[in-house]
């Protein structure tokens, strides 16, 4: 990658902004596991060497990719997170939802690619989530442990989740977005939500299953 006083230079952003952008094209008009770096490559108009010495490999490209996503998503997410205008009850149903449309369902295939791992700069990026969500949840259920439900909210629309939900327990992405945000309806207004048994049943599975030290999402 090529710097010049601490930023990249403007050529090579472009560069790297076309090749994300055929990046992501290839994978959504195919499975993720048939694009390689010489189809990449070949797309872009680069050498297959530009690639690699630019992204590493192949699952730092894919890397990249997720990344780039959430970057476009996040300013937006937590600047709505925190606009008090809004009623906290709606500014977290709407994290939550844009969280599970914008990011958990797009990079679900991308995360499978990189076997989960989403490295310092996702746990980086899920702290700081945490800590707003955490705020909003205290405004609105000031009576909870408002930092223990905003892990929970951010764990359960994990993409290993949800492929759990929807490869294991046949249940349908709407199906799941519908059950998460009843779920945090409940967090938040202290109602009752009718429950999904295969919902309960997946979340016990996940929560056991998973490494304590993991945060998500994705």
């Amino acid at each position: 990658m090529i710097i010049l006083g601490g930023k990249e230079r403007a050529d090579a952003a472009r560069n790297r902004r076309t090749i994300l952008l055929t990046a992501r094209r290839l994978i959504s008009e195919s499975d993720v596991d048939y694009v390689s770096m010489d189809h990449i490559a070949e797309a872009s108009g680069v050498g297959k060497a530009t690639l690699f010495r630019r992204f590493g490999d192949r699952k730092g490209l894919i890397a990249a990719l997720f990344q780039q996503l959430t970057e476009e998503w996040e300013p937006g997410a937590l600047e709505r997170l925190a606009d008090t205008d809004v009623p906290a009850r709606e500014r977290v149903l709407r994290f939550v939802s844009e969280l599970f449309d914008v990011v958990v369902v797009p990079g679900r295939p991308l995360l499978r690619a990189m076997d989960g791992c989403v490295g310092a700069a996702g746990t980086e990026r899920y702290t700081a989530w945490q800590a707003r969500l955490t705020d909003a949840i205290h405004l609105a259920r000031p009576d909870i442990d408002a930092r223990f439900m905003a892990h929970v909210l951010l764990n359960i629309p994990r993409a290993d989740m949800v492929d759990m939900l929807v490869d294991t327990m046949g249940m349908s992405l709407a199906q799941v977005r519908a059950g998460i945000l009843a779920l945090a309806n409940a967090v938040l207004t202290g109602e009752a939500s009718p429950d999904d048994d295969r919902l309960t049943a997946a979340v016990i599975a996940i929560a056991g299953s998973n490494e304590p030290d993991r945060p998500g999402p994705p």
